[in-house]
């Protein structure tokens, strides 16, 4: 086996198809929550020390791509739930409790009507991971966000992220 060659997670890697499995490792990590895209820049960085940096920001790629699927699903399904609108029935007051969480949900839901303040929500989330980036993705989508805005921040915030992650692997394994 070359040192460009190896595997992780039962894949074979190789110099070949490195680029695709990351990107579809990317994509599949956006929607199965199993599917670690940390733990696979880890193992990619350990395996592939001297030739990690387009497996990583092409995993990032995928990753990005697999949210803007689930942004566009949600936008879809929107606009769908919209049209079968039912009258709501009335319900008791909520508590106080729910009053605040019900204050800052709609706070959270106007940031991402707005382009930058929704770019800055998406780009926390796909870096940082607060508020988690698949509910964001999905809120986002029923917004009045941009695709653009979202996938611009979203893969940022995923290069980011993920390159933070590998220098520091690949500094102590090289």
């Amino acid at each position: 086996m070359t040192p460009i060659e190896s595997s992780v997670a039962g894949i074979e890697l190789t110099a070949a198809n490195v680029l695709p499995v990351a990107l579809a490792y990317g994509f599949g990590s956006a929607w199965i929550p199993i599917l670690n895209a940390e733990v696979f820049v880890a193992a990619l960085v350990a395996v592939m020390p001297h030739a990690w940096w387009w497996p990583v920001i092409v995993l990032a790629v995928g990753q990005t791509l697999g949210k803007c699927a689930m942004f566009l699903g949600a936008r879809r399904g929107a606009t769908w739930l919209t049209s079968r609108e039912r009258p709501r029935k009335e319900r008791a007051a909520p508590g106080p409790w729910r009053t605040r969480v019900a204050v800052w949900s709609r706070m959270m839901l106007e940031l991402l009507d707005r382009r930058v303040q929704g770019f800055l929500v998406v780009l926390l989330a796909a870096s940082v991971g607060i508020p988690p980036l698949a509910i964001v993705a999905v809120v986002a989508g029923t917004r009045r966000l941009p695709l653009p805005v979202f996938f611009a921040a979203c893969l940022l915030g995923r290069v980011a992220r993920f390159l933070v992650l590998a220098w520091p692997i690949a500094r102590a394994v090289s």
